[in-house]
């Protein structure tokens, strides 16, 4: 899992918050200030269970209610675990440049 800042290399983050953080946000690195988020392709990684998901959602009948709930659960706990642990942080920052 890295939460580490590409400008400090500090935690720049809690887990959860890493988690959380979609690539169109910028959070600042709680050490030095400086922007960073995640990428796109690691956000599109992370969501391949949920699509799998929802691909094979008309095959299960409506009765079987309770192995979708079940599948659907294991793709959102599949997805957050994809984002810790696979989703890099990367700088946000103009050029990649610190800012101070």
């Amino acid at each position: 899992m890295q939460l580490g800042c590409p400008h400090c290399a500090q935690r720049a983050m809690p887990a959860v918050v890493k988690a959380l953080t979609s690539p169109w946000q910028a959070r600042e690195c709680r050490r030095c200030g400086c922007r960073i988020g995640v990428p796109w392709w690691g956000h599109g990684l992370a969501m391949l269970p949920i699509l799998a998901i929802l691909i094979l959602l008309p095959l299960v009948p409506i009765r079987d209610g309770l192995w979708l709930l079940i599948g659907m659960t294991i793709a959102f706990v599949a997805h957050f675990m994809l984002r810790l642990v696979a989703v890099p942080i990367v700088s946000r920052e103009p050029d990649g440049q610190r800012r101070f």
